[in-house]
């Protein structure tokens, strides 16, 4: 009988990745944790994974075997010993942990160097341009938040994301938050400040803007309609205000 790591792998099931097979112990490190899905999975099922790019492999198994793993191995402390391996390595996140198992064992079938150091490297990296980020977004919101009282005219400037076909003009997350405004395609809305407040830290700051004008009416803000003359909450962590 196949186990379920081993259907996760090939149909990605995500309903179906609270079970855990009961063959093995769960593993402490990154070189158990490679010899048990080894072991787990079929031959045919490791050719497969093998047989693909590094890249294309370990993104396919993301919602696949990765969640599996995250889910039975790292999330709710039900795997102390392999979190803890992980952390005295600098890595936090759950996704990254996963990731770099799956890298590891695509590296391993292949006979390639695996390079924990590599690896740990990228996500440290990574996740040091994201706090840089937060920091001068949570800044510039800050300013922003500084310069306007309430009572005041403001200029509002959303991208716009059309990926789906449909138009939604959002906020964006670091590290891309440095853009250029597009007046054919982005959403400008021209607004009254009619409340200031924060939640939870001076730096979560918010603006409710009275809507008198915008371009795009076929454009959603923050996936929902808006009607000119109501009232909208912003964050202003992140968005581009004059």
């Amino acid at each position: 009988m196949k186990t379920l790591v081993n259907i996760l792998l090939l149909i990605s099931c995500l309903s179906c990745s609270s079970a855990s097979p009961k063959t093995q112990a769960m593993p402490k490190n990154l070189e158990e944790s490679i010899s048990y899905l080894k072991n787990e999975w079929t031959s045919t099922e490791l050719n497969s994974f093998k047989t693909k790019s590094e890249q294309k492999a370990v993104a396919e198994a993301h919602f696949g075997a990765g969640l599996w793993i995250r889910n039975n191995w790292i999330r709710g402390d039900r795997n102390v010993p392999l979190a803890k391996y992980f952390r005295s390595l600098g890595i936090n996140h759950p996704d990254d942990m996963s990731s770099i198992i799956l890298t590891s064992l695509h590296r391993r079938l292949n006979n390639t160097k695996i390079d924990v150091d590599e690896q740990v490297e990228k996500y440290k990296v990574y996740w040091k341009t994201i706090r840089e980020c937060e920091e001068k977004a949570a800044l510039m919101a800050v300013k922003n938040y500084n310069r306007f009282k309430e009572g005041d005219h403001i200029l509002i400037y959303m991208r716009v994301d059309n990926t789906d076909g449909s138009r939604n003009a959002l906020i964006l997350d670091c590290p891309n938050i440095s853009w250029k405004f597009d007046p054919k395609t982005d959403r400008l809305i021209k607004g009254t400040v009619v409340k200031k407040y924060n939640i939870n830290s001076p730096s979560n700051v918010f603006f409710t803007v009275k809507i008198n004008s915008a371009n795009r009416s076929d454009t959603d803000i923050l996936m929902q309609k808006i009607k000119i003359g109501e009232d909208i909450d912003f964050s202003l962590i992140g968005l581009t205000v004059e």
